[in-house]
């Protein structure tokens, strides 16, 4: 019934460990990069303000602080993810399994989301940049 090998338990062990380990891990490293990330922009505004320089009201609408990666954006993503739920869609087609089908219809779903956020985010006014509220209009 059970099997005296002791390396027979290693295989359970290791692959609880990694399926509970490797999330815990990617969250940490998550967190880790947020507040370093954090601590950086708090020291950039320090150093500013310890100069006497005036801190530029675009720095706070920049990628550097909003968070965003250049290139990463709905329309990008919405696009991606709809191809891949079409492609396993059609994968699903070829071979007649109507499982895949419906699981393609997943991540087609979401990337006509992001699509849809993406447009929706397009249509949002921009915000004033230093140039136009700094303008004098006398």
């Amino acid at each position: 019934m059970w099997s005296t090998d002791p390396t027979a338990m290693l295989i359970p062990i290791f692959g609880i460990i990694f399926v509970f380990g490797i999330p815990i891990v990617a969250i940490i490293g998550g967190i880790m990069y947020a507040s370093r990330r954090a601590r950086l922009q708090q020291e950039l505004l320090i150093k500013l303000a310890e100069t006497g320089q005036s801190i530029p009201p675009e720095l706070f609408h920049s990628d550097l602080f909003n968070g965003r990666r250049a290139g990463k954006s709905p329309l990008r993503g919405g696009l991606v993810v709809s191809a891949a739920g079409i492609g396993v869609m059609l994968y699903g087609w070829i071979l007649g399994e109507t499982s895949l089908l419906a699981a393609g219809l997943i991540p087609l779903v979401i990337g006509l989301a992001l699509l849809l956020a993406a447009v929706i985010e397009g249509r949002k006014p921009k915000a004033p940049t230093a140039s136009d509220t700094t303008a004098n209009p006398s």
